[in-house]
């Protein structure tokens, strides 16, 4: 038995540069037909079809646990890597990059410390059975570049919110799981696709859309359907992901406090919370072991009239519909739905206050542009200025909300062998597509996804 591989970090001609996008809060690879990072595989083929240079680059998808504290979320992901090592995917001379958007740039970050803290530390509990061990500077000395896109650095308004309204939450969750179980049979499915069709009608918001398509995706086919085989096998496959990701949910919430700006005790391990004093430590680190990064922070439209430089009050439940109504700004009814309202308003107000020495101002993407990013400037789930670290004034301000940066910002046709219609929606909707202003478009989606690309790679050379 070898008991430790040797990798060497020196790179060659055949190295490959393995990209892991790591998803975010309640995050996941796919469910069914609709994927997370919507978008991006195709036009990750599309940029390495364009150049030859670029066939060693290598797309992996990470599937993380939804809701689950970032100390479990980091050891899954350092589980996946070392895996991927065991197996031969991930050699002695490639190079790994990190790619996290929200929560999944904490797990990243935390990932990195427990690396560096103990990199002799071996990656599974027992060497029975494995050829070779992996430790955990086999996983260190792979990774030259970090990419945080949309991430809580210093938390977010948004989950304080959530913390504070833990019942309905909870009510939600258990709500959403019933409804889960129910649609697997077909005739509740309908009900619950006409539920969220309602819904959906009511609040021109894709996210009822999502749903319905959802409930008709799980519902197990009639039996004189004549594809009933593979959409049988299809249905009981999402519908399995579907219950797992809820039970994930509703089992471990944890979270909520490890992305809050407020600290609860057993939050300390969170990189939001890291003081001054870590977050050098953590720098110098990167810097010592050759890791690059690069901060990609996202604005969405601004759906209420606060005053510059002023704070937004917090968003209580019980005056909701008279607080919505009356800061609303002229166009934002029309403009945007409900549910970014909602997250929005939420994310505004809260405990959130410029970090200490942090930037509050930062590069427009595409531009040499600065722009002011105020206290309440948000995508609609994680404030903006939150975002605005290791890079500071280097941070790329992407005007677009949490979800458009992902590739939910249209509606997508599913394939037409899918039970469900869609497989992408725009998912907070905050801005309407208008021809005087278009939003968030096709050609601002690729820029960005092509610019990330292009950073990890030269970060490899």
């Amino acid at each position: 038995m070898i008991d430790h591989m040797t990798m060497a970090p020196c790179p060659s001609s055949s190295s490959r540069l393995h990209v892991v996008l790591v998803p975010g809060f309640a995050g996941f690879d796919a469910l069914g037909q609709i994927e997370y990072y919507a978008g991006v595989t195709p036009l990750f083929r599309q940029w390495q079809a364009e150049s030859p240079d670029r066939s060693h680059v290598v797309l992996h998808y990470f599937d993380n646990l939804p809701t689950a504290g970032i100390v479990s979320r980091a050891a899954r992901l350092r589980g996946y890597l070392a895996k991927r090592i065991e197996r031969g995917e991930l050699e002695q001379h490639d190079s790994v990059a990190l790619v996290g958007h929200s929560t999944g740039g904490l797990d990243i970050r935390r990932l990195i410390c427990d690396l560096v803290a103990r990199p002799d530390e071996r990656c599974f509990p027992s060497d029975q059975g494995i050829a070779f061990t992996v430790r955990a500077g086999d996983i260190l000395r792979l990774v030259k570049s970090i990419v945080f896109v949309s991430v809580p650095q210093w938390g977010t308004n948004f989950a304080d919110w959530m913390r504070r309204h833990r019942l309905a939450r909870q009510w939600a969750v258990r709500e959403l799981g019933w409804a889960v179980t129910a649609a697997r049979l077909r005739r509740f499915a309908r009900l619950e696709a006409s539920l969220a069709g309602a819904a959906r009608a009511l609040t021109d918001a894709d996210l009822f859309l999502a749903l319905k398509d959802a409930a008709t995706e799980i519902a197990l086919p009639p039996r004189n359907d004549p594809k009933r085989p593979v959409r049988l096998a299809e249905a009981l496959e999402a519908g399995s992901e579907l219950e797992v990701w809820m039970r994930c949910i509703a089992e471990d919430f944890g979270a909520i406090d490890d992305i809050a700006v407020t600290t609860s005790r057993g939050t300390e391990r969170s990189p939001a919370h890291f003081s001054p004093e870590q977050r050098a430590d953590e720098t110098r680190a990167w810097s010592s072991l050759g890791i690059v990064t690069k901060s990609y922070a996202t604005v969405g439209p601004r759906p209420f009239t606060f005053p510059s430089g002023a704070e937004a009050a917090p968003l209580s439940l019980v005056r909701l519909g008279t607080f919505l109504a009356s800061e609303l700004s002229a166009e934002a009814r029309e403009r945007t739905d409900v549910v970014y309202r909602l997250v929005y308003r939420a994310c505004a107000g809260g405990p959130f206050r410029y970090p200490p020495n942090g930037a509050r101002e930062a590069t427009l993407f595409g531009t040499s542009s600065m722009r002011r990013v105020e206290l309440w400037d948000s995508d609609g789930i994680v404030n903006t200025a939150s975002m605005l670290w290791p890079d500071g004034e280097a941070t790329q301000v992407v005007e677009a909300d949490h979800g458009d940066i992902l590739g939910h910002y249209r509606l997508v046709k599913a394939p037409e062998a899918s039970a469900r219609i869609f497989r992408a929606y725009d998912l907070l909707r905050s801005a309407a597509k208008t021809p005087d202003d278009p939003g968030f478009t096709d050609a601002m989606f690729r820029k960005v996804w092509t610019d990330v690309l292009g950073f990890v790679n030269e970060a490899r050379e």
